[in-house]
């Protein structure tokens, strides 16, 4: 199964993970404020790798990967709208001293995980939370290595989003191994158990 992906955030983990995507033959949008800064990483990504504004990746994909500043997340969905019925990979962590207090007390106040903090800005989408707990080197040197491949942590708020994930994990030759729902998802998060982890399938399914 291909997909078109919309990739809000071309950064580290953006950027490797839109390049992974395009050589396995998915369609890609990067996008920024500044699209044309990325022409280069979309040639670099090949398969006609696409360049856009936030709003315009937004509708080009049926999957969006969410990989910009956590603390952002309001002001994104200000920008795209109504996005229910796709799919939304949220690769994002909370980090204090960049995200700021604001997000943290609404969390709180809400009683509310990182991810399904984000999905509350983005109601009617399927949301997965993936590939916040990997460092990008890792992402960018581990990928489609058959023989060995790494296992990624995901939750998924529906069996749609469950689907996608697994698909698009094993289409850029990693493992998806499912921690459950959105509220299974603080194991993954910055400082927990399987932050920056490097293990099999086997290794982490024994962790979790």
């Amino acid at each position: 199964m291909k997909y078109k992906i919309g990739i809000i955030g071309s950064g580290n983990i953006g950027g490797t993970l839109g390049k992974h995507f395009a050589k396995a033959g998915h369609a890609v949008m990067f996008s920024s404020r500044h699209p044309e800064e990325l022409e280069p990483l979309a040639e670099q990504a090949g398969n006609g790798a696409q360049v856009g504004t936030v709003e315009e990746a937004a509708q080009f994909g049926d999957v969006l990967l969410l990989a910009y500043p956590f603390g952002k997340t309001p002001e994104v969905a200000g920008k795209v709208g109504n996005l229910a019925d796709k799919v939304l990979i949220d690769a994002n962590n909370y980090y204090p001293g960049r995200d700021g207090a604001a997000p943290k007390e609404e969390m709180e106040k809400k009683g509310l995980l990182e991810t399904e903090w984000t999905a509350s800005y983005f109601p009617g989408a399927h949301v997965v939370k993936a590939f916040n707990s990997i460092f990008y080197k890792t992402l960018e040197a581990r990928a489609f290595d058959k023989a060995n491949p790494l296992a990624i942590p995901f939750a998924a708020s529906d069996k749609d989003g469950r689907e996608v994930i697994e698909n698009l994990l094993h289409s850029i030759g990693f493992v998806g191994v499912s921690l459950g729902d959105l509220s299974q998802t603080k194991i993954s998060q910055p400082d927990e158990k399987l932050y920056t982890l490097q293990v099999s399938e086997k290794e982490l399914r024994n962790l979790i």
